[in-house]
Formats: structure tokens, sequence, C-alpha cells
């Protein structure tokens, strides 16, 4: 363990001492100046974007316009999922080892960026007269390709966050900022469903000009982050990671509980991932126009504003995992409350419609501080592989966890695939428009799907979140020694933070 390789109290030399009680102070010196935060919002700001779009479009897209079956984009995943295997295993280990000028992780920004553009844009310009086995093919072959320049910008951006400050509660503070931005830098992917439903054109061009927009806003905006974001945690010389052999890095992460407990709690995200496959449908169908789930998104999303705020003092006062949990119990209860009442408790559209969108309000009142907590506890996970291994190997540990879930991302397609088509919900596009469908059986199925799946995914995930243990006196212990293990490693990119904000190097 790395605190073993660290000398004890009594036999550290003065200077080591020092050295220890520096590193201490870094941990809470301010090391980011409001120019820090813009840059990283505006970095990803692109990547959200299209995020929020294609992750609400692209299922609703496939299966109305291109007439792929659910089944079928499953199997893709899986063949998709099997010749992927091997870049995900390396992926983590090459940026780890990446020494240049740009840093370490940030290169990897962009040196996929093309082949990630071919792969997300491919799909909204195929023909829908295409046999289910072209699809099943083509699929495949798409989702690998995309795979391939995820598997090395994903685990960069995630394990560049945490190497912008050293100092947890600042990290915290940007984690905060950033999901509090979102909440505003994603309007433009919601309003979306009017122009599908107000613009008198085919709706089949309107999606694929969305896709082209928005893919265009993650090439301008990778490129931003790439030339302004700067790498300040210290990492492991190139003689400490000849000293730990591929193998043991692997085996030790891969034998970290609180890595496989957030990886567990990632794939109870199925419930969520099912409901909004459906959201379309649900709208179309439920209540007539897509756009209604625009309208309700603007109400729905107002108690974020409010909440998002004091996520970083909860989480002081709860604890990172304590308040991840509480926040999804809290949604998954408020879920299943408005499952049982139903979307039509009354026969009148306009008052139903006001009834689903309370009800959403309060079941998404706590969303943004589940993504604030989670990604903090991916924080704590690093941490605490850093604490247990002295090496800080961000881009491996993300790499890792991104592999698992690429196990386990097919099994969760396959799980949403089949509710979808065990309860023959579809969408019809005829003549350039979408028509809405009135079968009662096909309506109930939909409101379940849309309703109860979150509700069930959400409670597994606060269920498994007790079992978290880098919490309480461990985190605190973990931290003191951290503070050895780091000891004459930090850069210090500057002195205390001024109006100026610190100076930065490269």
């Amino acid at each position: 363990m790395a605190k073993e390789q660290v000398a004890s109290v009594e036999t550290q030399t003065e200077a080591e001492q020092e050295e220890i009680l520096k590193q201490l102070e870094q941990q809470h010196k301010n090391y980011l100046s409001p120019r820090d935060y813009v840059a990283y919002i505006l970095s990803g700001a692109g990547d959200k974007n299209w995020e929020t779009f294609n992750g609400a479009q692209s299922d609703f897209f496939y299966r109305t316009f291109l007439n792929a079956k659910p089944s079928s984009l499953a199997v893709s995943s899986v063949i998709s999922t099997v010749i992927d295997t091997f870049d995900n295993a390396i992926s983590g280990l090459m940026i780890d080892r990446t020494r240049t000028r740009w840093g370490r992780v940030r290169p990897w920004l962009i040196l996929t960026l093309p082949l990630w553009v071919i792969g997300s844009l491919a799909p909204w310009l195929l023909p829908g007269n295409l046999s289910q086995l072209t699809l099943i093919i083509f699929f495949a072959i798409d989702y690998y390709l995309t795979s391939i320049a995820n598997s090395f910008y994903t685990p960069s951006y995630q394990a560049l966050l945490f190497n912008l400050t050293p100092n947890v509660a600042e990290r915290n503070k940007l984690i905060a900022t950033d999901t509090y931005i979102d909440l505003l830098g994603v309007w433009l992917p919601s309003l979306f469903p009017f122009f599908v439903d107000f613009l008198k054109v085919d709706t089949r061009l309107i999606y694929t000009g969305g896709a082209v927009i928005f893919i265009a806003m993650v090439i301008i905006f990778r490129i931003f982050g790439f030339f302004t974001l700067r790498e300040r945690v210290p990492l492991a010389a190139k003689e400490d990671l000849k000293k730990v052999s591929v193998w043991k890095s692997v085996k030790q992460i891969m034998t970290c509980q609180p890595m496989w407990i957030v990886l567990i709690k990632s794939f109870f995200g199925v419930g969520k991932a099912v409901g909004v496959r459906v959201q379309n449908d649900f709208w179309l169908n439920c209540f007539g126009k897509i756009s209604y789930g625009t309208i309700t998104g603007l109400f729905t999303g107002l108690p974020s504003y409010f909440v998002l705020p004091f996520a970083p003092r909860m989480s002081e006062k709860m604890g990172v995992k304590n308040l991840c949990s509480f926040s999804y119990g809290f949604c998954g209860v408020a879920y299943l409350l408005m499952y049982f009442v139903g979307y039509n408790p009354t026969g009148n559209t306009i008052i139903n419609l006001i009834w689903v969108t309370f009800a959403l309000t309060v079941a998404g009142s706590m969303n943004s501080i589940q993504r604030y907590s989670s990604t903090a506890m991916t924080g704590e996970v690093y941490d605490y592989i850093e604490w247990k291994t002295g090496i800080r190997s961000e881009g491996t540990v993300s790499a890792a966890m991104n592999y698992v879930n690429l196990i386990l991302t097919p099994l969760s397609t396959f799980i949403s695939s089949w509710i979808l088509e065990a309860a023959h919900i579809r969408s019809v596009y005829q003549n350039g428009r979408l028509i809405r469908q009135t079968n009662p059986e096909m309506l109930r199925s939909l409101w379940a799907v849309f309703a109860l799946a979150p509700a069930v995914g959400r409670i597994s995930k606060a269920i498994i979140l007790y079992f978290f243990k880098v919490h309480g006196k461990t985190k605190e212990r973990m931290m003191r020694e951290l503070a050895e293990i780091r000891a004459a490693k930090v850069i210090d990119t500057g002195s205390e933070k001024t109006d100026s904000g610190p100076k930065e190097s490269e």
C-alpha cells in the first residue's frame, strides 16, 4: 500500500515534514481563477449539448425514420462491444503514460475527433429503406468507430477535471459551477421539439439539420478546450511508473471496492435510460405533441437552479455519499408515486399536463444534485486509488470504468430493447409528418416505461450507494495520508489567488 512506502513521522527529516505540511496547505489553496472556470465550462459545452440532443432524439430517429427495430440496435451494440475491447483495454494506459508539452490528457481531446465526427454524423444521413440486416451491420461498424474515439476522449476529459486543481473543495466548487451552467447551457436542444411540431418542412430534415449543428458545436468547443485548459495536479514520474507493472496497476484498480459501487450504480441507470428512450413517443402519443415535453421541461428544471448552489455545503455536512444516496432515493419515490396516480387522472388534457409537469418537477428536483455528487464520488475513487497505489492514474481508472461499462451497456441495451418490443411501442412517420397513435394498451405501456422504470432504477441506486466506503473517518484518513504521498510533487502554479488570478505554467 502506498502509505507503507512513506516514512513514518518519527523517522522523517525536518525537510520531509515541511514538505508534507506544505502539501496539506496546498490541499486548501485556491488555484483556479475565473478564467479557469470559464475555460473548463466552455470546453465541454459542445459535448453537453450534443449528449442532450443525441440522448433524447437518436433512438427515436433510428426507430421512426430508419425503421430500425430495438433488437437490431441491441445486436449492433453487442457486436461493437466485442470488437471494441482492445482499444478500451489500452486507452487508459496510453493516456497515463502520455507526456507532451501540452500535458498528459489535453492532446486526447482532439486526436480522435475526426473519427468521432464520422461515426456521429453517419446515422443521420442514412436512407430509410434499409433492411434490418443492413442496419445491424451499419450500426455495429458505426458504434465501433464512435466507441474508439470515446475510449480516448472520455477518460481524458474526465481526468482533466481532476487535474485542474489538487484542492478537493475547489474541485467540488468547479463541479457545482459546471453543473449549474449546464442547466442554462443546454437550452438549445430543449427547443428542438418546437421545430419538429411547427416547421412546415419534412420532419426528417429537421432532425438531420439538428445533428449537423450540434456536431459542429462539439468540434469548435473541443478545439477551444485544447488550447485553453491547464493541468496542475502532479503526475507520477516515468521512473515511478516503471516500478509499477501494468498488471499490478490493473489488478489494484479492478479490486477497488468504491469503483465497483460506482459502476453498479451506473448500471442501474438503465431505468432512467429506458424512460428517456420513449419520451418523444410518450408526448406524441399520450398528449399529441412532442413540444409538450419542452414546455414541461421549462418547469421541471427550475428547482435545480435553487438547490444546486447549496450542493458543496450539503456535501460537506452530509458527505458526498449520503447526499448522492438521498437525492436518488427522493427522486425514485417521487417517480413511483407519479406512476401510481397516472398521466390521465382527470380526463382533461390541460389539467393532466399540469399534473404531469408538477410530478416531473418534484421527481427531477434533485437531478443536479445527483450529477454533482456522482461526479464528486468519481473524484473520490481517483483519490482512493492514488492513496492505495501512490500513483496518479485517472486515465487508467477511467478507462477501466468505461471498459466495465462497455460490457454492461449491451446488457442494459438488451433490457431496454426487450421492454420496448414487449410493450409494442412505436411511433408512425407518414408523408413527412409524425402520426399520433391512440391504442389504449400501448399508451398504458408507454406510461409504465416512462415513469416506473426510472423509479426502480433510482431507488436501486440509492440502495447500492450504502456500500460506498470512501466516507467519514476513512476519507479523513485518506486525505491526511495523501498529503504524505503528494509531498513535494504538486506543481505550484503560483501564490495564493489574487484579483488577477494565479500564475500558470505548462
